[in-house]
């Protein structure tokens, strides 16, 4: 049975919690730069599946302040990553029943240039502030982005699956 056609049940907010201070944990590891570069944002991507499958629990309230505190723990420009998550969130939700539609790969489709875009912004803002620039190397971390959303949507629809009786599947 394809994934889009089982029913799902309603998701328990300390789910989403922990899924997000785990991405949270994985952007704040001391990666090496070349890693950071090619890893996706994870806070990104958690954020954006959220905003597509729990519109009602997480918007664009979460992205401000998952960006603020990104960017406090990051020392980065302060709001670079609150604007970029804003932006890229309210993307999402002004297509989020669209989107549940869409197989998974047509998801990613999506999901993969604003991950793009959300990195083009940050990148804007701080090579407006004076900053060098990074290297074009950081533009593979949205593609891999893009490639991981279906697994990652997968993984995190495991505990919302509803087991169903032998009699019905069939």
């Amino acid at each position: 049975m394809p994934v889009s056609s089982q029913l799902l049940k309603p998701m328990k907010l300390r789910f989403i919690v922990f899924t997000v201070l785990l991405a949270l944990t994985l952007a704040l590891i001391p990666w090496g730069q070349t890693a950071r570069a090619i890893l996706p944002d994870f806070v990104a991507l958690i954020l954006l599946y959220w905003c597509m499958n729990q519109p009602r629990h997480v918007g664009v309230g979460w992205a401000f302040w998952l960006g603020l505190m990104l960017d406090i723990a990051d020392g980065a420009l302060l709001g670079q990553h609150a604007f970029a998550y804003c932006l890229t969130s309210w993307a999402v939700l002004a297509r989020h029943r669209q989107l549940g539609m869409f197989p998974l790969w047509q998801q990613a489709l999506y999901v993969g240039p604003l991950l793009l875009a959300n990195q083009l912004i940050m990148l804007v803002l701080r090579l407006l502030t004076g900053s060098a620039f990074p290297g074009w190397l950081i533009f593979a971390g949205p593609l891999v982005g893009m490639l991981l959303w279906p697994l990652l949507c997968q993984l995190l629809q495991i505990p919302q699956r509803v087991d169903r009786p032998a009699e019905i599947q069939s």
